[in-house]
């Protein structure tokens, strides 16, 4: 049985889609060494967001360090561990539902005043770990 850790790093916003609901995380991981991934998910959603961000990590790293085949079942089990799992989730979940937010007040602007402020607002926030 081999046993991964992984401790998230940083979340920052890539690209956005206000009126699609759905915002593009760069998330920086490290499992032994730095990795980053790009992940879009839907900020109307930031539980099952932040739920299925982590359920996407561990698919990548099973696959990552899936070995050869034994015949010992035993050690073709790859665990994947979160740091402080549950205190992220709720973590990135809050983050998402900033984003929506934020992503809501860019949508519900209908003059061209301070239009860029809040755009670069957005593309600015970023969670760190």
């Amino acid at each position: 049985m081999k046993i991964i850790g992984i401790e998230l790093k940083k979340i920052t916003i890539g690209r956005f889609f206000p009126r699609e609901g759905k915002v593009e995380l760069d998330i920086l991981f490290n499992d032994g060494s730095d990795k980053e991934i790009f992940k879009v998910v839907y900020a109307s959603e930031p539980e099952s967001a932040a739920g299925n961000i982590l359920n996407d990590l561990r698919k990548l790293e099973k696959s990552i360090h899936k070995g050869n085949e034994s015949d010992f079942i035993v050690d073709n089990v790859v665990n994947i561990v979160i740091k402080e799992e549950d205190k992220v989730v709720k973590e990135i979940s809050q983050f998402i539902q900033k984003v929506k937010n934020k992503m809501d007040d860019i949508t519900n602007k209908n003059v061209a005043e301070g239009y860029l402020d809040l755009v670069r607002n957005l593309k600015s926030l970023k969670i760190e770990f």
